[in-house]
């Protein structure tokens, strides 16, 4: 059963509305996502953890999923869907073994030899980015583009989820290079309605489908 949207997004605080993780999730749901993560960098374990079971209790009553951004023990805790895992976190065989095998298990690449080495993972999508310049990680990878995804993305028949700088004004190009879903941060987060942003990002790919 296909678990990505076309638009996959991601909490992040702070926002230029000041919503907390849980307020994000909330409008992500509202604007009929099923798939998302939380992307938590700085905040209180125990605080964190309250806010992911309060996200855990609205996706139950949905039937929706989301995934925790490195942290496998957070997302043990609040009976996530699984884990997202960078380059530095732990190793997959690990997470895997912790989470088990029904989990969903992301896995981010920034180059095409990681994500060469990433294509015999035991993951279910692989993110690859930046595509484009990241406002959220400005600097720490050189954008791949377009081009290299296609290239990468015909690699492999596991989905790849596209990730950095991707707007409204250019998910189309990153869907038709290859990408399942097109993972957004700032495009949404700071918008001043992310559940109509969003509900942009699903018209523009009905309209490409259709």
């Amino acid at each position: 059963m296909p678990f990505l949207d076309p638009v996959y997004p991601l909490t992040h605080c702070p926002n230029a509305l000041g919503a907390s993780h849980s307020a994000l999730a909330t409008s992500f749901l509202d604007a009929g996502c099923r798939f998302f993560q939380i992307r938590a960098k700085d905040i209180p374990d125990r605080l964190l953890h309250s806010e992911i079971l309060q996200i855990a209790a609205a996706c139950r009553k949905l039937e929706a999923r989301f995934l925790i951004n490195d942290r496998v023990d957070l997302a043990l805790a609040a009976d996530a869907a699984g884990a997202h895992l960078g380059q530095n976190d732990l190793p997959v065989a690990v997470a895997r073994r912790l989470l088990g095998k029904e989990a969903i298990i992301g896995f981010s690449t920034h180059s095409e030899q990681q994500f060469l080495d990433a294509l015999g993972e035991d993951v279910d999508y692989l993110a690859l980015g930046p595509i484009f310049e990241s406002p959220t990680k400005r600097g720490e990878n050189p954008p791949v583009g377009c081009r290299t995804l296609a290239r990468l993305a015909a690699m492999t028949k596991l989905p790849v989820v596209a990730i950095g700088g991707i707007t409204l004004e250019s998910a189309t190009e990153v869907w038709e290079s290859g990408a399942a879903s097109v993972a957004v941060i700032s495009d949404i987060v700071a918008s001043r309605d992310p559940t109509a942003r969003i509900r942009q990002y699903f018209e523009l790919a009905a309209r490409r489908l259709g």
